[in-house]
């Protein structure tokens, strides 16, 4: 189980985060919703150890995360995965998708070669990546096809948590929906933990059976995802999914747009 206790994060005067609880059960999801500024990252951050917290605590499965030792810090990560916000970024430009999906085996196994890539081509077959691109660098392969790669990446490890974050909000609506339907067959495969952090309250009701929703550092409020389009909504909740709406209605225009530019250069 993650567990979040009076988590709080300040930057001088400035808060970030403001005494965050969260209970996470080993299988289920939490979706993590806010505009830009409500903290979401930062709280990425910290689940990962990646930032310290001013005050509160994290821990999964009983032991708190790590500060200061390296066998600690190795030990959280087996258990612990992110995939970033920035995914052009996350892949070494200069290596392959094979040998960018089997890094974390040469540092945190004793796997042989062989073996290593055994499993990094299981994983990429798991994540619906073809086997043809193994040996492409970054740069060849689309949006949606590199974010496979990233998650076969984290999953690799067979971590018991994976934190997600914005990690579709680069992509088209036809890659978000495939990318969503992927964490949910590896979430319901895997008995897999997962934080889904996100501005976009469309993308979550079908992945994540809890929603948190954030402003300014705080929680707004937290709720099971059935209960989204509720009358009992908080407001601000009810702003995100009007925006959400809106977006929404936005991009299929934009899809419809692109379909129909498409057919008349094909029929040109």
């Amino acid at each position: 189980m993650l567990e979040i206790n009076q988590l709080s994060k300040s930057v001088g005067e400035k808060i970030i985060l403001d005494k965050l609880e969260i209970r996470l059960p080993i299988g289920r999801s939490l979706a993590v919703v806010g505009e830009s500024g409500s903290g979401k990252s930062t709280l990425a951050k910290m689940i990962m150890a990646l930032a310290r917290p001013t005050s509160g605590s994290i821990s999964f499965n009983g032991v708190v995360a790590p500060q200061h030792k390296t066998s600690d810090f190795k030990a959280w990560y087996r258990q612990i995965q992110l995939v970033f916000q920035n995914t052009a970024a996350s892949l070494d430009p200069r290596m392959t998708i094979m040998q960018s999906i089997e890094e974390p085996l040469r540092y945190f196994t004793k796997l042989e070669k062989s073996d290593r890539k055994q499993r990094a081509a299981e994983y990429a077959d798991l994540v619906g990546l073809p086997s043809m691109l193994l040996t492409s660098l970054p740069n060849q392969l689309s949006g949606g096809q590199y974010q496979r790669a990233c998650i076969a990446k984290a999953l690799i490890l067979k971590p018991k948590l994976l934190v997600c974050d914005e990690i579709v909000s680069n992509l088209d609506v036809i890659h978000q929906y495939k990318i969503i339907k992927l964490l949910q067959k590896l979430r319901e495969e895997q008995k897999l933990s997962l934080v889904f952090i996100t501005h976009d309250l469309s993308l979550v009701s079908r992945l994540s059976d809890q929603i948190m929703v954030m402003k300014n550092g705080r929680m707004v409020e937290l709720f099971n995802s059935e209960a989204l389009h509720s009358e009992d909504r908080h407001p601000y909740t009810r702003s995100l999914l009007e925006t959400a709406k809106l977006i929404g209605r936005r991009n299929e225009e934009d899809s419809h747009i692109a379909d129909m530019v498409k057919k008349t250069t094909i029929s040109i």
